[in-house]
């Protein structure tokens, strides 16, 4: 009775005066008396009909406002009838499955606001009105007065010029493109697509300042060899037309110069040759090696040099690191080129080797007391054939490749290298090395 116990009132309602009629027609009853009597129950039938229903009517609001607000755990409450609750089984399930769906909604969107806001490249979109709808964090940056929760007009954010007139010719000339836009000394590339469906403009700014940079590398790397190679070319081929022209003169000073222009040459060519291998194909061959050993070779090497300039190299390593992983051939090329670099701006002092140990990490530092490096020039010197001073370069036979292939061969380690500076005092490159077992290939 309980769980249809409105239904059954319902029937009561209908059917009481029905059988109040027919009962009195078969006991020859007072007619008035019982339909007063079916009346009465139909009316207070109708009635507790009328507040359970209100009472459902008002349970069902209660939920579907607070769904609407955004709280789908609500569930509707069942009554006992069995109708009743049917539809409010199949909302309750309608419910769920869509609170499912907003949940992997949401975590999609916190997940693609991540990437958008992760990535360099400015992202906003516009409706037709010009509003800006949505920004990324690059954006904001780009253009502080932006503010999400207004949802401005880019005319009110957007104050460049040139990116000015781009957005409005777009209402014109929706084809148009930028090929390249400059804001605040930062290069990009301006494009935007449209999302018909939703009637929203997206843009993007791709910062191309790395590809730039890339191009203006090449440039220079393509002048600076031009030069590098036409340098002695030039006087090579000048004394050659010398000698040619006196051919009874002694001509071995011309013979010594084209000699001397000729290993350089030679030398640039290798080092060219050597940074083309390192940054293509080049494998390291891991040894494990003594490092006392290593360091004795190393100054074996360049002792000519060292007595040649009169100055003094001191090496010293600590004795908790006595053995490493490298490729030696390698190593030793980088260790050789920073010595020679040392040289070749030193004059008097003494140039140094010292090693010691940080955690897993291997920190190599090579020091000089020579004339050091202007700051402006820091961030450069490993460039190829970049140079802070290029005749004092030429004058002391450097290619400008030296310290660029010392960098990629660290890098080959997986290390890295650094440089400090003073003008007047020395400069020190530090090479943090990670210690490796040979065995494994993993660090120690």
């Amino acid at each position: 009775m309980r769980k249809n116990h409105l239904s059954t009132l319902l029937l009561i309602a209908v059917l009481l005066p029905l059988l109040s009629v027919g009962l009195c027609l078969i006991l020859k009853a007072s007619l008035g008396l019982t339909i007063l009597v079916a009346a009465a129950v139909s009316l207070f039938a109708i009635w507790f009909l009328c507040s359970s229903f209100r009472k459902i009517k008002d349970s069902w609001i209660h939920t579907a406002r607070t769904v609407v607000q955004g709280d789908y755990s609500q569930r509707l409450q069942e009554f006992g009838i069995k109708e009743v609750d049917a539809v409010a089984n199949e909302f309750n399930q309608m419910l769920e499955r869509l609170e499912e769906v907003i949940t992997h909604l949401t975590i999609h969107r916190q997940e693609l606001r991540l990437l958008l806001n992760s990535i360099e490249d400015v992202l906003w979109a516009q409706d037709d009105e010009g509003r800006i709808i949505w920004a990324n964090e690059p954006f904001q940056k780009l253009f502080p007065a932006y503010n999400p929760a207004q949802k401005p007009h880019y005319q009110e954010i957007i104050r460049h010029p040139e990116l000015l007139a781009y957005l409005e010719n777009r209402k014109t000339s929706p084809d148009k493109k930028i090929e390249e836009i400059t804001i605040q000394n930062h290069s990009y590339i301006l494009s935007y697509s449209l999302n018909q469906e939703a009637k929203r403009n997206i843009f993007i700014l791709n910062n191309i300042d790395a590809i730039r940079q890339t191009e203006q590398m090449k440039k220079d790397f393509i002048v600076n060899l031009a030069h590098e190679l036409r340098t002695p070319m030039t006087a090579i081929q000048g004394f050659a037309e010398a000698m040619l022209t006196s051919p009874e003169q002694d001509n071995t000073r011309y013979l010594k110069i084209i000699l001397n222009h000729s290993q350089r040459l030679n030398h640039l060519i290798g080092d060219l040759e050597q940074l083309i291998q390192l940054e293509s194909t080049a494998q390291l061959e891991l040894q494990d090696i003594n490092l006392s050993t290593f360091f004795d070779n190393i100054k074996l090497i360049l002792e000519p040099e060292i007595q040649e300039k009169e100055l003094n190299l001191e090496i010293e390593l600590d004795p908790a690191i006595p053995r490493l992983v490298c490729d030696p051939f390698r190593l030793e090329q980088v260790f050789i080129n920073l010595v020679q670099n040392s040289l070749r701006y030193t004059d008097k002092g003494t140039i140094s080797i010292k090693s010691r140990k940080e955690g897993n990490k291997v920190i190599f530092e090579v020091s000089d007391t020579g004339t050091g490096i202007a700051p402006e020039h820091l961030d450069r010197i490993f460039e190829r054939f970049y140079v802070a001073d290029p005749s004092r370069t030429r004058s002391r036979n450097g290619t400008g490749l030296g310290l660029a292939i010392v960098k990629h061969i660290i890098l080959l380690h997986h290390g890295d290298i650094t440089v400090s500076s003073k003008l007047g005092e020395g400069t020190t490159f530090k090479i943090t090395l990670p210690q490796k077992t040979l065995e494994s290939g993993n660090e120690v």
